[in-house]
C-alpha cells in the first residue's frame, strides 16, 4: 500500500468499508468461519491489508474492552463473558509495544525531516523518532499541520503524540510550554 498515492489509498479504503461492514456482520453472528474465509479469499493481498486498516480505524483505542467486545456474551470456553464486559481496561491497554527495530533514535533523520518543508519524503522514521520529532517540532513552533506533513503523520496523531509527550515531560519534571508558538488556543 505504500506505493499508492493518498488518493488511491482513500479510494481503496472507501472500497473496503462495505466489505468491513460485511465482515463485522458475519463475525457478530450472521455467519461462520466458512463465510469469513470466502470473503477473504475474494480479496487480493492489498485489499486484505486495506480491510485491516479500515477495521482498525473503526475502533476507538480508548474504548473500554466492554464496549469493544460488548457483543460477546460468552468466552471461548462457553463461560459468561462478564469479566470482559465490566472491565475498565481499554483497547489501548492491550497494546504490546514491539521491540525496537534498531539501537535507538537517529536524531539526524529526525532533524532532516523537521527541517525540510517536504518533510520525511525518503526518510524512514520509526515510532520513537516520530515521537521525538513531534516533541521537537511543536516546541520549535511548528504547527500541528506542519509537523504532520514533515513526519508523515496525520494531524490527530500529532495532537495525540504531543499530549502524551506533555504528560511524559510533566511526569519527569521537565518544562512544558503552556501554549507552544504556532498553535492556536482552541487546538492546544
Amino acid at each position: 500500500m505504500s506505493q499508492l498515492t493518498a488518493q488511491d489509498r482513500g479510494d481503496l479504503a472507501a472500497e473496503m468499508l462495505p466489505v468491513a461492514a460485511r465482515l463485522a456482520v458475519i463475525v457478530q453472528g450472521d455467519g461462520g468461519v466458512q463465510d469469513v474465509e470466502e470473503l477473504l479469499d475474494e480479496l487480493d493481498q492489498q485489499r486484505q491489508t486495506a480491510l485491516l486498516v479500515v477495521l482498525a480505524g473503526l475502533v476507538d483505542p480508548d474504548s473500554s474492552l466492554g464496549t469493544v467486545l460488548g457483543w460477546l456474551d460468552f468466552d471461548e470456553h462457553g463461560a459468561p463473558a462478564e469479566a470482559v464486559q465490566t472491565s475498565r481496561r481499554t483497547l489501548r491497554d492491550l497494546v504490546v509495544e514491539p521491540a525496537p527495530m534498531d539501537a535507538g533514535v537517529d536524531e539526524v533523520a529526525v532533524e532532516r525531516a523537521l527541517s525540510h518543508p517536504a518533510g520525511a519524503a525518503g526518510v524512514r522514521l520509526n515510532r520513537d523518532e516520530r515521537r521525538l520529532g513531534v516533541d521537537r517540532g511543536i516546541r520549535r513552533g511548528l504547527s500541528y499541520e506542519q509537523v504532520a506533513e514533515r513526519l508523515g503523520m496525520s494531524v490527530p496523531a500529532v495532537k495525540r503524540a504531543w499530549d502524551r509527550a506533555k504528560d511524559r515531560a510533566r511526569a519527569e519534571g521537565r518544562y512544558v510550554p503552556a501554549q507552544p508558538v504556532g498553535q492556536i488556543s482552541s487546538v492546544a
